[in-house]
């Protein structure tokens, strides 16, 4: 029987997430990372990507999760998120418009650099929350 830990996600928002969980599963800037209880000390920043939890009922749950920093100690995770979203709670329709609004705004020539960079990570948060929202269909 595996043990649980806990599991704490923070967004700017406040408490997105706190409970027990089986495992952890995070994309970060080295690659996905797995954690289960007895994980040694680890901290790490946190890309654009999915976040897996598995409760201690084996049920796996994903969510876009992107930008921050996630870290082990004491048998706890915490995630520290710009954005954390369950996937069963995206709004896929609104993340499909805010990807093409990117990509327009992308195409015009006009743009700054720091235009072009809001534009680009615009286009990174909407294709992210489509990723995860079509691999939980």
């Amino acid at each position: 029987m595996m043990e649980n830990m806990k599991l704490h996600v923070v967004t700017p928002e406040g408490c997105a997430f706190s409970g027990d969980v089986r495992s952890v599963i995070v994309r970060t800037t080295e690659g996905d990372v797995g954690i289960l209880k007895n994980h040694t000390n680890f901290v790490a920043a946190i890309a654009y990507g999915m976040l897996k939890i598995t409760d201690p009922d084996g049920n796996a749950r994903l969510a876009a999760c992107m930008n921050g920093f996630v870290s082990v100690e004491a048998e706890q995770v915490r995630i520290l998120a710009t954005t954390f979203e369950f996937a069963d709670e995206l709004d896929v329709e609104r993340a499909k418009r805010a990807k093409e609004e990117a990509e327009a705004r992308l195409a015009e020539a006009s743009l700054t650099e720091e235009e072009r960079g809001l534009a680009k990570a615009r286009r990174l948060r909407a294709e992210n929350r489509i990723r995860v929202y079509e691999l939980n269909q």
